[in-house]
Protein backbone atom coordinates (compact mmCIF):
# COMPACT_ATOMS: atom_id res chain seq x y z
CA UNK A 1 0.00 0.00 0.00
CA UNK A 2 2.76 2.38 0.94
CA UNK A 3 4.21 1.90 -2.35
CA UNK A 4 0.93 2.64 -4.22
CA UNK A 5 0.94 5.91 -2.33
CA UNK A 6 4.17 6.66 -3.66
CA UNK A 7 4.04 5.93 -7.41
CA UNK A 8 0.65 7.84 -7.00
CA UNK A 9 2.08 11.12 -5.28
CA UNK A 10 4.85 11.03 -7.93
CA UNK A 11 2.46 10.55 -10.85
CA UNK A 12 0.40 13.88 -9.53
CA UNK A 13 3.48 15.63 -9.34
CA UNK A 14 4.05 14.68 -13.05
CA UNK A 15 1.01 15.45 -14.34
CA UNK A 16 1.16 19.07 -12.64
CA UNK A 17 4.37 19.74 -13.74
CA UNK A 18 3.48 18.80 -17.47
CA UNK A 19 0.43 20.58 -17.50
CA UNK A 20 1.86 23.37 -15.54
CA UNK A 21 5.24 23.90 -18.02
CA UNK A 22 3.01 23.51 -21.11
CA UNK A 23 0.84 26.49 -20.31
CA UNK A 24 2.90 28.39 -18.95
CA UNK A 25 6.12 28.62 -21.25
CA UNK A 26 4.87 27.31 -24.58
CA UNK A 27 7.31 29.74 -26.56
CA UNK A 28 10.40 28.98 -25.09
CA UNK A 29 10.11 25.05 -24.55
CA UNK A 30 8.05 24.26 -27.83
CA UNK A 31 10.22 21.48 -28.96
CA UNK A 32 9.43 19.48 -25.35
CA UNK A 33 6.17 20.21 -25.76
CA UNK A 34 5.85 18.53 -29.18
CA UNK A 35 7.73 15.72 -27.42
CA UNK A 36 4.65 15.18 -24.70
CA UNK A 37 2.32 15.56 -27.79
CA UNK A 38 3.46 13.18 -29.34
CA UNK A 39 2.91 10.70 -26.46
CA UNK A 40 -0.16 8.73 -27.49
CA UNK A 41 -2.79 8.18 -24.75
CA UNK A 42 -3.44 4.87 -23.48
CA UNK A 43 -7.30 3.02 -24.93
CA UNK A 44 -7.15 0.32 -23.03
CA UNK A 45 -6.88 2.21 -19.15
CA UNK A 46 -4.94 0.14 -17.75
CA UNK A 47 -3.98 2.49 -14.94
CA UNK A 48 -3.67 1.34 -11.26
CA UNK A 49 -7.17 1.03 -9.59
CA UNK A 50 -5.88 3.57 -6.73
CA UNK A 51 -6.03 6.65 -10.06
CA UNK A 52 -9.44 5.72 -10.49
CA UNK A 53 -10.89 8.65 -8.64
CA UNK A 54 -12.89 10.88 -11.35
CA UNK A 55 -10.35 14.06 -10.25
CA UNK A 56 -10.26 16.97 -12.18
CA UNK A 57 -7.22 15.90 -14.55
CA UNK A 58 -8.90 12.72 -14.88
CA UNK A 59 -7.69 13.23 -18.99
CA UNK A 60 -4.22 13.11 -18.02
CA UNK A 61 -4.10 10.17 -16.36
CA UNK A 62 -3.49 7.62 -19.14
CA UNK A 63 -0.48 10.04 -20.61
CA UNK A 64 1.29 10.33 -17.02
CA UNK A 65 0.92 7.00 -16.53
CA UNK A 66 3.23 6.28 -20.05
CA UNK A 67 5.40 8.77 -18.95
CA UNK A 68 5.94 7.18 -15.43
CA UNK A 69 6.85 4.06 -17.21
CA UNK A 70 9.67 5.59 -19.01
CA UNK A 71 11.52 6.83 -15.88
CA UNK A 72 13.89 4.89 -13.39
CA UNK A 73 13.08 4.74 -10.01
CA UNK A 74 15.94 7.34 -9.49
CA UNK A 75 14.38 9.73 -11.76
CA UNK A 76 10.51 9.20 -10.17
CA UNK A 77 12.11 10.13 -6.68
CA UNK A 78 13.66 13.57 -8.64
CA UNK A 79 10.42 14.79 -9.88
CA UNK A 80 9.43 14.76 -6.29
CA UNK A 81 11.66 17.60 -5.68
CA UNK A 82 11.79 21.52 -6.26
CA UNK A 83 15.12 22.40 -5.25
CA UNK A 84 17.49 25.32 -5.01
CA UNK A 85 19.11 27.00 -7.80
CA UNK A 86 22.74 27.14 -8.58
CA UNK A 87 24.51 28.16 -11.14
CA UNK A 88 27.59 26.57 -10.79
CA UNK A 89 25.82 23.11 -11.42
CA UNK A 90 22.56 23.41 -12.23
CA UNK A 91 22.84 21.49 -15.59
CA UNK A 92 25.08 18.74 -13.65
CA UNK A 93 22.21 18.16 -11.30
CA UNK A 94 19.24 18.09 -13.89
CA UNK A 95 21.68 15.20 -15.47
CA UNK A 96 22.15 13.45 -12.04
CA UNK A 97 18.86 13.91 -10.49
CA UNK A 98 16.10 14.86 -12.99
CA UNK A 99 15.00 17.34 -10.23
CA UNK A 100 10.96 17.99 -10.85
CA UNK A 101 12.21 22.10 -10.65
CA UNK A 102 14.24 24.63 -9.53
CA UNK A 103 13.45 27.84 -7.56
CA UNK A 104 14.92 31.40 -7.97
CA UNK A 105 16.01 33.59 -5.62
CA UNK A 106 17.46 36.86 -5.56
CA UNK A 107 21.00 36.45 -6.10
CA UNK A 108 19.99 34.54 -9.40
CA UNK A 109 18.51 37.66 -10.88
CA UNK A 110 21.13 40.03 -9.15
CA UNK A 111 22.35 42.78 -12.13
CA UNK A 112 21.63 40.39 -14.97
CA UNK A 113 19.42 41.78 -17.92
CA UNK A 114 16.43 39.99 -19.33
CA UNK A 115 18.05 38.34 -22.29
CA UNK A 116 20.51 36.70 -19.24
CA UNK A 117 18.05 35.57 -17.39
CA UNK A 118 16.03 33.83 -20.05
CA UNK A 119 19.20 32.25 -20.98
CA UNK A 120 19.27 31.22 -17.63
CA UNK A 121 16.29 28.98 -17.01
CA UNK A 122 15.89 27.81 -21.04
CA UNK A 123 19.76 26.27 -19.91
CA UNK A 124 18.24 24.19 -17.59
CA UNK A 125 14.94 23.31 -19.18
CA UNK A 126 16.42 22.36 -22.40
CA UNK A 127 18.05 19.60 -20.69
CA UNK A 128 15.53 18.48 -19.01
CA UNK A 129 14.13 14.95 -19.64
CA UNK A 130 10.49 16.21 -17.98
CA UNK A 131 9.83 19.84 -18.63
CA UNK A 132 11.06 21.91 -15.17
CA UNK A 133 8.78 23.68 -13.17
CA UNK A 134 10.34 27.35 -12.42
CA UNK A 135 9.66 28.53 -9.67
CA UNK A 136 10.37 32.64 -7.93
CA UNK A 137 8.86 34.56 -4.96
CA UNK A 138 7.66 37.17 -5.79
CA UNK A 139 4.97 38.52 -3.15
CA UNK A 140 5.70 41.61 -3.67
CA UNK A 141 6.57 44.67 -0.70
CA UNK A 142 9.91 43.20 1.30
CA UNK A 143 9.70 39.84 -0.98
CA UNK A 144 10.83 40.98 -4.84
CA UNK A 145 13.20 38.38 -6.15
CA UNK A 146 12.61 39.93 -9.44
CA UNK A 147 11.77 43.02 -9.08
CA UNK A 148 14.68 44.50 -7.02
CA UNK A 149 16.55 44.45 -10.57
CA UNK A 150 16.09 47.30 -12.28
CA UNK A 151 17.18 45.68 -15.57
CA UNK A 152 13.66 43.47 -15.26
CA UNK A 153 11.50 45.67 -14.07
CA UNK A 154 10.61 50.11 -14.57
CA UNK A 155 10.37 49.34 -10.24
CA UNK A 156 9.54 47.12 -7.28
CA UNK A 157 6.34 45.17 -6.96
CA UNK A 158 4.34 46.50 -3.86
CA UNK A 159 3.31 44.72 -1.04
CA UNK A 160 -0.60 42.97 -1.28
CA UNK A 161 -1.21 44.56 1.74
CA UNK A 162 -0.78 48.20 0.34
CA UNK A 163 -2.69 47.50 -2.93
CA UNK A 164 -5.57 46.24 -0.90
CA UNK A 165 -5.66 49.82 0.72
CA UNK A 166 -5.10 51.92 -2.37
CA UNK A 167 -7.95 50.17 -4.96
CA UNK A 168 -8.93 46.91 -3.36
CA UNK A 169 -9.23 43.10 -5.33
CA UNK A 170 -9.86 45.28 -8.17
CA UNK A 171 -5.89 46.90 -7.99
CA UNK A 172 -4.43 43.05 -6.48
CA UNK A 173 -5.84 41.64 -10.32
CA UNK A 174 -4.03 44.18 -11.83
CA UNK A 175 -0.63 43.28 -10.35
CA UNK A 176 -1.16 39.82 -10.33
CA UNK A 177 -1.74 39.99 -14.36
CA UNK A 178 1.23 42.48 -14.60
CA UNK A 179 3.51 40.54 -12.71
CA UNK A 180 2.62 37.56 -14.26
CA UNK A 181 3.51 38.88 -17.60
CA UNK A 182 6.89 39.80 -16.12
CA UNK A 183 7.32 35.84 -15.09
CA UNK A 184 5.82 34.36 -18.12
CA UNK A 185 8.60 36.26 -20.18
CA UNK A 186 11.56 35.31 -18.29
CA UNK A 187 10.57 31.43 -18.54
CA UNK A 188 9.08 31.26 -14.57
CA UNK A 189 5.82 29.63 -14.02
CA UNK A 190 5.22 29.26 -10.82
CA UNK A 191 5.40 32.29 -8.01
CA UNK A 192 5.49 31.23 -4.73
CA UNK A 193 2.77 33.66 -4.09
CA UNK A 194 0.35 34.78 -2.18
CA UNK A 195 0.96 34.97 1.43
CA UNK A 196 -2.60 33.92 3.16
CA UNK A 197 -1.53 34.11 6.60
CA UNK A 198 -4.06 35.75 9.23
CA UNK A 199 -2.03 38.36 10.68
CA UNK A 200 -3.99 41.44 11.58
CA UNK A 201 -1.42 43.31 14.47
CA UNK A 202 1.68 45.11 13.39
CA UNK A 203 3.17 42.83 16.22
CA UNK A 204 2.85 39.62 13.99
CA UNK A 205 5.81 38.45 12.69
CA UNK A 206 3.99 37.62 9.19
CA UNK A 207 2.20 41.18 8.87
CA UNK A 208 3.91 43.05 6.60
CA UNK A 209 3.96 40.25 4.14
CA UNK A 210 0.36 39.11 4.96
CA UNK A 211 -3.30 40.97 3.75
CA UNK A 212 -3.36 42.24 7.16
CA UNK A 213 -6.83 41.74 7.27
CA UNK A 214 -9.53 38.88 8.86
CA UNK A 215 -9.94 35.03 7.44
CA UNK A 216 -12.71 36.37 5.82
CA UNK A 217 -11.12 38.95 3.48
CA UNK A 218 -8.23 36.63 3.39
CA UNK A 219 -9.97 34.19 1.92
CA UNK A 220 -11.45 36.13 -0.86
CA UNK A 221 -8.54 37.82 -1.48
CA UNK A 222 -6.85 34.10 -2.13
CA UNK A 223 -9.33 33.13 -4.15
CA UNK A 224 -9.30 36.03 -6.37
CA UNK A 225 -5.48 36.05 -6.61
CA UNK A 226 -5.98 32.11 -7.86
CA UNK A 227 -9.29 32.57 -10.35
CA UNK A 228 -6.73 35.76 -11.69
CA UNK A 229 -3.68 33.94 -12.42
CA UNK A 230 -5.81 30.91 -14.08
CA UNK A 231 -6.09 33.58 -17.18
CA UNK A 232 -2.31 34.10 -16.91
CA UNK A 233 0.30 31.47 -18.10
CA UNK A 234 1.93 31.50 -14.55
CA UNK A 235 0.77 29.40 -11.60
CA UNK A 236 0.46 30.61 -7.84
CA UNK A 237 0.89 28.93 -4.63
CA UNK A 238 -1.32 29.34 -1.24
CA UNK A 239 1.29 29.65 1.50
CA UNK A 240 2.18 29.66 4.36
CA UNK A 241 -1.10 28.34 6.37
CA UNK A 242 -2.84 27.25 8.19
CA UNK A 243 -1.72 29.60 10.18
CA UNK A 244 -3.02 32.11 12.48
CA UNK A 245 -0.53 34.75 14.18
CA UNK A 246 -0.88 35.93 17.12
Amino acid sequence: MAKKIIILIIAFIIIIGGMLIYSANEKNFSKKDMQIEKVIPRTDDKIPEEWRDNGIFTKYYNMAYDALNTLTIEEKIGQIFLVRYNEENAIENIHNYNFGGYIFFEKDFKDKTKEQVIAMISNVQNVSKIPLITAVDEEGGSVVRISSNSNLTPGKFKAPQLLYKEGGLDLIKQDIIEKSKVLYELGLNLNLAPVVDIATSTNDYMYKRSLGENKEITSEYAENVIKTSKETKVSYCLKHFPRIWK
